[in-house]
């Protein structure tokens, strides 16, 4: 007979297994994606992505952009040496995309079976983390189903926007290094006033530096809330901390030169935008291109972590990882919000990158919270509620999951 011991390890291999056959499908799944959206990205209105600029670099070619961020095209370039660039420019974006998932599942894991030990959860927490973690690369925006109209929604992806948006290669290829990082500087806030760990820094550094030579997006964000909150607590201090915050911003140098370098590529004389390139400022002057009303479209797009928010407030003080991403997604809200880029690349809206990183992170920060209610604290807010939150996260993942096979089958996401 097996001692509780055994039990649980034979259970926890069982969950990795899972975990490794999901990881394959869903790696196949987003891989024959990708595969279609280069195979038709010069076919009208059929699997519309960015794609096509991506390939084009892949292979040397004018793209009529600026891509001053080598790692996703620097995977592609070494897979295009064995085959050709529409499985190369997939296999790359594939690959990144499904660390991403690794990695969140990673951290996922090692939190909820924490939460489970001692409760009728402790031999599925890792079952758990399985669904959780896939779960998070399927949610969406709120939406009505058909063409069931919302005051002020022309479209239910844009202007609501998702934390999974499928047509951004380089968004997809991020998410590895974007959720290393988002973990790491989460684990360093707690106790780098009192401590320098060298070896942590230089951690975060690194996954840092990874993220913004994939797409700058999750940079600007994270850099922000970072640096308000590390300036908050050297004024709160009396600058007593400046000796460790400064420690702690050494590992943000590496990223600033290569912000320079990126922001002089894009924006720079000799850059596609040319003279009429920049950061201009203004009110919701992209956001309100895409819906007529703002509150409302942001509203639908978190509403499971603000609910969530709203039933658990006390977290907020309690919890560094849920409140810096709350932080994360104010600012990033505030940066698409209030910026934009000048000339032919104003209705990109590349400041919606950051925001919808925002919500990615906002979103699973509220499952913890939500999981360890479940687990360790057994329903706190209640059995009713705590069923109420399961199912709006429940109505994002169904959404999601409508809105990715539609993206999957060849739709193009702008007319969603």
């Amino acid at each position: 007979m097996l001692s509780a011991a055994e039990k649980n390890r034979k259970i926890n291999h069982g969950a990795e297994i899972v975990f490794v056959l999901c990881l394959i499908g869903y790696t196949a799944l987003m891989y024959r994606l990708f595969y279609l959206q280069a195979l038709h990205c010069g076919i009208r209105d059929s699997y519309v992505s960015d794609i096509k600029a991506y390939l084009q670099t892949i292979m040397g070619l004018e793209s009529g952009y600026d891509f001053p961020y080598p790692v996703y095209f620097a995977f592609g370039k070494f897979f295009l040496l064995f085959t050709n660039v529409a499985v190369a420019g997939a296999l790359a974006a594939a690959l990144l995309n499904s660390l991403g998932v690794v990695i969140l599942y990673y951290y996922m894991q090692k939190a909820l079976r924490e939460y489970a030990k001692g409760t009728v959860f402790e031999n599925y927490g890792g079952f758990i983390a399985v669904f959780l973690s896939f779960s998070m690369f399927f949610v969406s925006m709120l939406y009505l189903p058909g063409g069931m109209y919302l005051p002020g929604l022309g479209r239910k992806y844009l202007g609501t926007f998702t934390p999974n948006p499928y047509h951004n290669i380089t968004y997809m290829a991020t998410r590895p290094f974007a959720t290393l990082a988002f973990f790491q500087f989460v684990r360093i806030l707690d106790y780098y006033e009192e401590k320098t760990n060298v070896k942590e820094f230089c951690l975060f550094g690194l996954s840092l530096l990874l993220t913004t030579m994939t797409k700058p997006s999750y940079t600007l964000v994270l850099v922000s809330a970072a640096g308000l909150l590390m300036l908050y607590r050297l004024f709160r201090s009396k600058g007593k901390t400046f000796k460790r915050a400064f420690y702690l911003g050494l590992a943000f140098v590496p990223t600033f030169i290569d912000l320079l370098y990126q922001f002089g590529g894009v924006f720079g004389a000799h850059s596609q935008a040319g003279e009429e390139g920049g950061i201009g400022f203004g009110f919701g002057s992209v956001w309100k291109l895409y819906t007529g009303n703002i509150p409302f479209s942001a509203a639908l797009a978190m509403g499971f972590p603000l609910l969530v928010l709203v039933l658990h407030l006390g977290e907020l003080k309690k919890n560094m990882l849920y409140r810096f991403s709350w932080a994360q997604l104010i600012v990033s809200a505030g940066e698409f919000f209030l910026l934009y880029e000048k000339g032919r690349r104003f209705a990109d809206a590349n400041f919606s990158w950051g925001y919808m990183h925002g919500l990615f992170f906002v979103f699973v920060a509220s499952l913890l919270v939500l999981a360890e209610d479940m687990m360790r604290k057994h329903g706190k807010t209640g059995i009713p509620v705590l069923c109420l939150q399961w199912l709006a996260f429940g109505g994002h993942l169904l959404c999601g999951a409508v809105y990715f096979f539609y993206v999957w089958r060849g739709n193009p996401y702008h007319l969603f």
